[in-house]
Parts: C-alpha cells; structure tokens; sequence
C-alpha cells in the first residue's frame, strides 16, 4: 500500500490562535548594527519600561540574513550580544531568501531560545542574485531594492505566516538623525494597513522617540558591551563607502582582501555590461581605493582574481523606448492605443500658454484641460522627449580564459571592421558595433568580455522590438548556449515559509 511522499515544502498554521493573549508581540528587525543592538540592550535592562513582559516571553529578535556581512559584524554578535539573549531566553528567528524566485519561499535558518551563532549565509544571498543579473545596488526611485528583497520581503512573509491575522509590533532601528525615514516607514506602513482593512502591524522607533543621535547610540553601545561596534553593512553596500564612513568602510576592506576582491569583481562585471553602474553613481569603488596607496594589496588581490576567473564574451542589446508625458497619462489614462506627438514629447510653456483649451463643467463650474488641440507642426511646442523603459539583452558568444578573451575581442574587432573603444572610467574594452542615437526609440549594441556568471537573458518581445527599431534580425554572434527562462511562477499569493525539518538537503546549512 503506497502513501504519499512528503511535502517538501510544508507550510506552517498561522500562530495567530485565540490562545495568544490580547497584548501584540514585539518584533525587533535585527540588522547586526549599533541602533538595533542599542535597542536590544535596553529591552534587556529595562523590558518593562518598554512595554514588554518582565521575563521577555513576549519579544521576538527576527534577522533577515543577506548571505554578505563583514565576518567582524558576526562575530561581534555572537560573542558579545547572543550569550545575553540565551542566558534571557529570548527567542531569536533567523530566516533567508530560499532561492531566486519569489514563489521559492522563505527559509527558517534558526527559531531558538538559545542561539548561538548568527548564520553567514542561506541558499540564496544577495550576491547571488546581484552577480546572475549583471549589476550592482542601487537606488530605484528613492527605493534600496536589495533591502526590500532579502530583509524587507523575507521579514514580511515570515510574520504573514506567524502571527496570521494577528496584529503584532515592528520595532525598526532609525537613530534620532533618520526621522525622515522614519516618516517614511511610517507613511509606506500605514497604507499598508488601510490597503488590508486592519492593522497587520504598528510601527515603533525607541531611538527617535528617546533622541538619540548614532554618537549617542554607539557610545551606549561601547558603556554597555566594552567594545565598540561597527557598521553593519553588507561588503559591496552603496552606502557605505561615501561620506563620513568611506574612511572606516576602506580600512575594513584592507583587513579582508578576499571580500574587497569580490565587491571589485561585481563592479568590474557590473560596469562590462553597462559602464554608469558602478556601485557609487558616478565614481567607480575601483576609483576610490586606487586614491590612497594604502589599498594597494586589495587592488592587487583583485587583479589577481580577475585573471583567475574564467571569462566570457557577452554581446549585449540594449533598446531605449519612449516614456509616456504627463497630459498623456491625464488624457489617455493607464493604455495609449494611439498616440499623438505630445504623448511622448513634453510641450513647452509656450505651448501650453497658447494652445490650451479649457471647458466649464457643471454643477460646480469647475475648469478642466481639454486634450491638446496642438498638432505639433510648430517646432517652438516641442520639449523634450521624455525616456522610458530600457530592455536588456545579454547572450554568451565565447567563453575561456580572461587573456584568450581579450586577443579574441580583438580579432573579431578585425574581422568585422569595428573598432575597440574603452569605457570612460572603467577603461574596459568594447566592440560597439550599433552606436545608439539621439532620442527615444534608441539602440545599441556591443561585445565585451566580463567575468562569467550573468545570466543570458532577453525578454520574450525583445527580439521583435529590436528587428522593429534597428532593422537587424537577432545576435550578431552565435550565441553558446540557448536562453533559459526562469519563469516566475503565478497563482496563488502564499509564499511558503519553510521550516529546516521540511528540506532534505540545503547545502548553506551542512556546516550548522
């Protein structure tokens, strides 16, 4: 008699059950650094003054592990902050991406009372993720995408699944200094909440609310735990080689080589296949540390990996397609079957100061634009046109070793009549074989040799659209290999948040 075999990725009720008490949980989001282990220290000493129950049963520390942390932000915890919290009994959740897609789930590296270790890495890190697509960090409109993929959805999905429909309270760890962000978080929460019909969770800030600035947090810090505690950020992070810190961030980068070639790796990689993303907009990290002799054995340590690393000599497509205008959107709403002139263009103000049009409407009389009576035949109505979306393809031609790469770059180069430029400030080599032009729709195209390891990828329109742009039928090199899709899978909403008892094998975890 047969059964049937075991779920592999059992998912687990909601714990949110009547027999929980009325008082919500508290849920501290645990970034390794000083604001959140300030506040983590005064639950201890104080748990009451902060709402808390006296022996702690009712605070949850919850990490979203990135798979990229200095080795020293580690070791700090676990040698100085989890021995607090074991010998409290605090329970501490430590969960990770379980693989590139969304509908993969969420892993459970540790739910434990007395955790003992902080994990470096789960099945799927922001590296990974980073060095497949090609690129780097970034900003996308006032958005840190990687932060609200591998902590933001993770810690979100975690709590979906534990407390259900239960209300519970996210405490966030925003010094005295980031009460815009705190606003922000706040705003993003609240709509949130309105969108569910109910509260999901309630925001708290200890550190805004008690006034303390990052000198107060990290000095609280140094009084409680007698060694001063570093930044906590991911190796490659945007935002931590700028300003104030640059200088600390670049002494850690001296004290582990290996990590600073890896980041100089991804933004080698990152720069081949599209030279302005770089990880510091419009300065290179290369750039930065090549300033000061003193990062002369990380540069060294990098250019010995470069020429370690097997390469590849990707032909990347790139299309420029037009955005959409203001008074399109307002005239035309969400789909602009058939466009006008100043559905793509911006009109000037003279423009608008003598081709506008206006009707009354009753019963309120108010005043509202009619579309644009402007044929466009005046030169002085067009503005500028406006960008919109850029698709990307990116297909393997050759693959071997970085020297054979770069004497077969320019061997094509000779056979093909085109001629070698370098990139501006990362000097690397390419064959621009399409030149892109002047506005919207534009095209360009290019060989380049780069450290294997991005994805080939071309949307499933791509080649259409390119054909329709440029006139030119597909690559202009036979690719190696066919494209793989990695579909994302749809239907149900439920991402699996998945326990270690529910995975045979997840190789992060064999040295747990």
């Amino acid at each position: 008699m047969s059964s049937a075999p075991p779920a592999l990725f059992p998912l687990p009720s909601p714990r949110g059950s009547a027999s929980r008490p009325d008082k919500p949980m508290t849920v501290l989001s645990y970034g390794l650094g000083a604001d959140s282990t300030a506040i983590l220290l005064k639950y201890l000493d104080h748990p009451v003054r902060y709402g808390l129950e006296p022996d702690l049963s009712d605070l949850i520390v919850l990490h979203a592990v990135t798979g990229n942390e200095f080795p020293s932000s580690l070791s700090y915890v676990d040698r100085l902050v989890l021995p607090l919290l074991a010998n409290r009994r605090v329970r501490v959740v430590q969960v990770a991406r379980m693989g590139r897609s969304d509908s993969d789930g969420v892993l459970v590296l540790e739910d434990s009372r007395t955790t003992r270790r902080i994990h470096q890495a789960g099945p799927w890190r922001l590296s990974d993720w980073l060095l497949t697509g090609g690129t780097v960090p970034q900003m996308a409109s006032g958005r840190r995408t990687c932060s609200i993929r591998f902590k933001g959805w993770v810690l979100d999905h975690w709590a979906a699944a534990e407390f259900g429909h239960a209300p519970f309270r996210r405490v966030i760890g925003y010094h005295a200094g980031e009460r815009s962000r705190m606003e922000k978080d706040t705003k993003i929460q609240n709509r949130l909440n309105e969108r569910a019909g109910r509260v999901i969770c309630e925001p708290s800030y200890p550190l805004v609310d008690a006034g303390m600035a990052r000198s107060a947090v990290e000095a609280y810090v140094l009084q409680r735990l007698g060694e001063p505690i570093q930044k906590s950020s991911c190796t490659f992070c945007p935002f931590s080689g700028v300003c104030a810190s640059r200088d600390r961030h670049e002494e850690r980068l001296r004290q582990h080589p290996d990590l600073a070639a890896e980041a100089l790796m991804m933004e080698y990689a990152s720069m081949a296949l599209n030279e302005p993303m770089s990880l510091y907009g419009t300065r290179s990290l290369y750039q930065q540390l090549a300033e000061d002799e003193r990062n002369d054995a990380v540069l060294t340590a990098f250019e010995a990996r470069l020429d370690e690393a097997p390469f590849s000599l990707y032909e990347v497509r790139r299309l420029y397609l037009p955005g959409r205008t203001k008074d399109c959107r307002h005239h035309h709403g969400d789909r602009c079957t058939r466009p006008r002139w100043w559905c793509r263009t911006e009109r000037t103000a003279s423009c608008r100061r003598d081709h506008a049009a206006f009707k009354t409407v009753a019963p309120l009389y108010t005043s509202t634009e009619l579309p644009p009576r402007c044929a466009g035949l005046d030169s002085g109505c067009h503005g500028n046109p406006v960008k919109g979306a850029a698709w990307r393809s990116v297909r393997t031609v050759w693959e071997g070793p970085r020297q054979e790469a770069d004497f077969t770059l320019m061997r094509w180069g000779r056979e093909t009549d085109v001629q070698l430029r370098h990139g501006e400030r990362s000097m690397i080599k390419r064959l621009h074989y399409l030149n892109r032009g002047e506005g919207y729709p534009a095209a360009e195209a290019y060989l380049v040799a780069a450290p294997t390891g991005a994805d080939n990828k071309n949307r499933n329109s791509f080649d259409r659209k390119w054909t329709e742009i440029t006139g030119l039928i597909g690559t202009r090199w036979e690719p190696v290999r066919p494209l793989v899709n990695h579909p994302v899978r749809r239907g149900s909403r439920v991402v699996p948040v998945i326990r270690p008892s529910g995975v045979a094998h997840v190789p992060a975890l064999a040295s747990a």
